[in-house]
């Protein structure tokens, strides 16, 4: 039995980057970056101002006040996307839009809340700083500057500045295809009706749905009773079409480890087999080629946390992704928790934001089955494998689900 962190390494460890691929920037959105983004120019391409208002020599105003009232002649109107070249001599102003090339000699723009209009000429009553409300060449990105790094995630915000830049395309990740089975003859479909021995197949749903959270199309989804030939069929056929082979069930000890002489028979290379974690020990994964098998218990529970703690991580550095792990913070902990030491243990929780700092509360039911306090929680508390108790008020770890923000 290996510890949980050991476990987790040797995933990443093993975990292949897809080759990248170029796809338009519209497109990119989930993505991340395989290469890295430069500027093609300096931004800002030209002097602009930053407000609406009237560009100035700041020496003539340099004394203005409401008793000094200084008197200017309007000589230009210049709106956003007028580049004519347009020359400022001192005892003049020019009208000048956010965003509009500024005049060559003027060195600051006043805003238009301290200026009296009055036909061709303004009266001003207010000085301005030397190169105040003037945004100046180059001043955010100088040519070839670098922008963005690979393994950058492309967001709403990384689109924008793409456009920005001139990028109508981007190198990207490929995202892997990601198979599942679900397994046991216990499994019936969402739409049948309960019947003793028989339980509905929600680990399917759920690692679906949590795949589409993260970004990533299920590339097959398949149900298979515990019959060695179509279980050696099904995940064959994964191997086959999937970079990310996952298979829920079957990895439990002795005679009920259906699953352990079908991944040996197919080739898999096997890494690990326990994991000191509670909820599950009994945790597969293995290599064959490029490809990824992990091997998780049919509890839903179990296959939630460890697709978040353990699987998510090794998709996200399959994508070429630089933040991999779920977003953590430290929290008062709200009651008071006791386990065994020994094992890692993950535990539902709520967090919230109390006064000044974040709270957790953890969930009473904790066992492996029970998806009701799952459905309600919004983080997991991380219980260390080397203590036994973690009394209320202690700060401890969290991290945040997928959907803490939403």
């Amino acid at each position: 039995m290996i510890s949980f962190q050991q476990a987790l390494e040797k995933v990443i460890s093993k975990t292949p980057k897809l080759a990248s691929d170029v796809m338009g920037t519209k497109q990119a959105l989930g993505y991340a970056l395989a290469k890295p983004v430069v500027a093609l120019e300096d931004h800002p391409m030209y002097d602009l101002s930053a407000i609406d208002g009237y560009a100035v020599y700041q020496s003539d105003i340099a004394n203005a006040s409401d008793e000094n009232v200084v008197d200017l002649k309007i000589v230009a109107k210049i709106p956003a996307g007028d580049h004519k070249k347009i020359r400022l001599e001192p005892g003049t102003t020019a009208l000048v839009m956010t965003g509009a090339k500024v005049p060559e000699g003027c060195d600051a723009v006043l805003s238009l809340d301290y200026v009296q209009t009055k036909g061709e000429r303004v009266s001003i009553r207010k000085s301005v700083e030397r190169c105040e409300n003037i945004r100046f060449k180059g001043s955010e990105l100088r040519k070839d500057d670098g922008v963005l790094e690979p393994g950058n995630y492309i967001t709403p915000g990384t689109v924008a500045m793409l456009a920005a830049l001139g990028y109508p395309s981007v190198i990207i990740h490929k995202k892997p295809r990601v198979a599942v089975v679900t397994t046991g003859d216990e499994l019936i479909d969402i739409s049948q009706p309960a019947v003793e021995g028989k339980v509905r197949d929600s680990n399917a749903f759920f690692l679906e749905s949590a795949l589409q959270k993260a970004g990533v199309e299920s590339h097959m989804i398949e149900r298979v009773p515990d019959e060695a030939k179509l279980l050696l069929y099904a995940v064959s056929k994964s191997i086959e079409s999937a970079d990310i082979i996952i298979v829920t069930g079957g990895v439990s000890v002795a005679e009920y480890n259906v699953m352990e002489p079908i991944f040996s028979e197919l080739g898999v290379e096997q890494h690990f087999w326990e994991v000191a974690i509670n909820p599950n020990k009994p945790v597969f994964f293995g290599t064959i080629g490029n490809k990824l098998v992990f091997g998780l218990p049919g509890n839903p529970v179990a296959v939630g946390m460890l697709f978040y703690e353990l699987v998510l991580p090794s998709i996200l550095t399959m994508m070429g992704r630089r933040a991999v792990y779920l977003q953590r913070v430290h929290a008062n902990l709200e009651s008071t928790l006791s386990k065994r030491s020994g094992r890692l243990e993950f535990i539902r929780g709520y967090l919230s934001w109390i006064g000044d700092t974040w709270s957790v509360v953890p969930f009473m039911k904790q066992e492996s089955h029970m998806m009701s306090t799952f459905a309600k929680s919004n983080c997991i508390i991380v219980f260390p494998e080397s203590k036994k108790i973690m009394e209320k008020g202690e700060k401890v770890e969290v991290h945040l689900l997928p959907w803490f923000y939403d």
